[in-house]
């Protein structure tokens, strides 16, 4: 409900969501540092909240994506994420999804995927995020602007 850090906490077995993100300031943090998370059938952190969420030092495993901003609550806000110095190994669909309709930011570093030749997880996917109703995929990748990160900020094992 407000800036709180997670600290070496591991998930076995998550079903949805591990974690959610709530709360009313927008200079609100979520910190979790270190630990992992698999079994993932959707997305292991939820940002419901405005504020700023950092993952650093974690390993997901068998996951939908890492982290996801609220694609329709029903009150929206700018939500930003910094994903630093992570681990994850496949199956997953993608690292992070954000609205950029809502000027939603994912900063991402250090990434390492692990069984993916074919590059099949999604970076960062950006949507058109809605009030009511399901929010819109609108494209993926890199564009320095929502979705920050290079080609060198990951690496395929």
């Amino acid at each position: 409900m407000g800036t709180c850090t997670l600290q070496n906490v591991w998930w076995e077995d998550v079903g949805e969501d591990a974690a959610t993100f709530r709360g009313s300031s927008s200079s609100q943090t979520m910190t979790i540092d270190g630990g992992g998370a698999r079994l993932a059938s959707d997305k292991v952190f939820q940002h419901n909240g405005p504020g700023t969420m950092y993952i650093r030092n974690f390993q997901f495993q068998n996951i939908g994506k890492v982290y996801r901003s609220c694609g329709n609550c029903s009150t929206q806000h700018q939500r930003n994420v910094v994903i630093s110095n992570i681990t994850v190994t496949r199956p997953a669909a993608a690292i992070a999804g954000i609205n950029t309709n809502y000027g939603d930011t994912a900063r991402i570093s250090g990434v390492t995927i692990v069984n993916d030749p074919s590059r099949a997880v999604a970076v960062c996917e950006k949507y058109r995020g809605t009030t009511s109703g399901e929010p819109t995929k609108i494209g993926s990748g890199a564009d320095g602007v929502n979705c920050i990160y290079s080609a060198s900020d990951i690496t395929y094992r």
